[in-house]
């Protein structure tokens, strides 16, 4: 698998974007833009249930109870893509992406980020362009600790470096190159941290990657050459490694993608604990047994050393655009040393969403959690359109009960237009316990291409005092 297949899922910017209306793209791009058949089927299926002479669907999901989504990537060109978005209990919080800011040949596509120092109620005004590599920057992970902000992404197509920046509250971003033992593959690096140490996973190895790990002092500046965690044991290899750590800084928690083929994926976990400057890892578990295609995993770990993992579902094995998905979730609990089974190992919400042939072609739910005494909140957000509408919206459930169970959906993107595209939402909560959330929405003339970073928060805080684990 090429990385310019993964990006042409995840939002890199395809070659010589045109400003034109994808209806007839050039060959390149065909693939990748919803045909005419599909547009077709819709208008008369809204035809048919009187829908265009004013029947209203009683089953579309209802609104979030947020702010009104604003643009924060303010891209010139709207090439604004892959948005990430994380905060810390001081009230900082960092929305980074990456952006081609110049149509003009042979422009590059960096990595830029706004900072909030007040829980999002303002955000700079100056736009921080991060990466100042010679490569086109892609795919970053955002963490924020304390005061400090930190960004990762990955440069090139095929992917030459990993990086990591830092925040120096100066004006500037520091930036560290990740070295890998091994030639790098399709992946998208990601951040978490400790008390005192900054960790990363990522996927790498020719055509067939591995998961590997590094760390370092959040004071130092250089990182050590990567290690490798999990030699793969399925065919087509490891993929799309997820980090958490535990509060204590001493327990890390990684989830991935174990590929045998490409319609047999399973979620993996395999749990770490730090030794002075090394990791004990222990042996994997299968996460998704008895699910045939499971895919984009995310993870949470509560202050109790509870585990919260989500991931996507794909049901069918026809055209991507025909296929039921859904947002699957398991809990792991410290008490009882086990991960749950049914109802609680489920799909979170029982009505499944289908996503266009464009991009992405399938769901990657974003997860964060906070806390109160003994009382977790749980929220997971991903994107897709039900079968009675045409816009693919941001979706959003919540669960009160630390994963128990998990409340309607609503939509967060709440896009006007009946063929609205809101996709890749990533999600955090604040220190004041209101959840925020990016995603890119598409804007302009081009399906392909035209897209820009939109935000959001809940006007309603969750409860006080909280801890925030994301």
């Amino acid at each position: 698998m090429h990385l310019a297949m993964y990006l042409d899922e995840r939002g890199s910017r395809p070659q010589a974007p045109p400003r034109v209306l994808a209806v007839a793209p050039p060959p390149e791009v065909k693939r990748r833009a919803r045909p005419a058949c599909w547009w077709l089927s819709w208008l008369v299926a809204l035809l048919m249930t009187g829908l265009i002479a004013g029947v209203v669907f009683a089953a579309t999901d209802p609104d979030w109870d947020g702010t009104e989504p604003k643009n924060v990537s303010a891209s010139g060109p709207n090439l604004a893509r892959q948005p990430a978005i994380a905060s810390s209990p001081s009230g900082r919080m960092v929305v980074a992406w990456s952006d081609q800011r110049s149509e003009s040949a042979g422009a590059q596509r960096n990595i830029y980020a706004v900072l909030s120092d007040d829980d999002g109620g303002t955000w700079s005004t100056v736009l921080e362009e991060i990466s100042k590599t010679e490569a086109d920057s892609l795919l970053p992970d955002a963490l924020a600790v304390g005061d400090q902000s930190f960004v990762a992404w990955v440069d090139d197509d095929p992917p030459t470096g990993i990086y990591e920046a830092a925040w120096t509250g100066t004006g500037t971003w520091e930036t560290h190159h990740i070295p890998s033992p091994v030639q790098l593959s399709n992946t998208r690096p990601r951040l978490a941290a400790g008390a005192d140490r900054l960790h990363v996973v990522f996927n790498a190895g020719k055509n067939i990657p591995d998961i590997l790990y590094a760390a370092r002092p959040l004071t130092a500046a250089a990182w050590p050459t990567a290690t490798i965690i999990y030699t793969h044991t399925a065919t087509f290899g490891s993929w799309y490694p997820v980090l958490a750590v535990d509060p204590d800084g001493e327990t890390l928690h990684v989830v991935w993608e174990e590929r045998a083929s490409s319609s047999q994926r399973a979620i993996m976990y395999m749990r770490g604990t730090v030794s002075g400057a090394d990791v004990d890892w222990a042996s994997p578990v299968a996460l998704s047994t008895g699910i045939t295609l499971s895919l984009w995993p995310a993870i949470a770990a509560d202050a109790s050393g509870n585990l919260h993992v989500a991931w996507g579902e794909q049901v069918g094995t026809g055209a991507v655009q025909e296929r039921e998905q859904y947002a699957r979730y398991r809990r792991y609990d410290a008490a009882g040393d086990s991960w749950s089974e049914p109802p609680v190992f489920r799909r979170i919400d029982d009505r499944p969403v289908r996503v266009n042939q464009l991009r992405p072609t399938d769901i990657a739910p974003s997860l964060a959690l906070v806390e109160s005494d003994n009382q977790v909140t749980v929220c997971a957000a991903w994107h897709g359109f039900r079968e009675d509408a045409l816009a693919e919206e941001v979706l959003l459930s919540c669960s009160p009960d630390g994963g128990q169970s998990w409340e309607a959906p609503r939509n967060v993107s709440r896009s006007p237009g009946a063929e609205a595209i809101s996709i890749v939402p990533s999600i955090a909560f604040d220190a004041r316990g209101r959840l925020h959330s990016v995603w890119e929405e598409h804007v302009g003339d081009s399906i392909v291409y035209n897209y820009e970073v939109y935000y959001a928060r809940a006007i309603v805080k969750v409860f006080l005092p909280l801890i925030v684990r994301s």
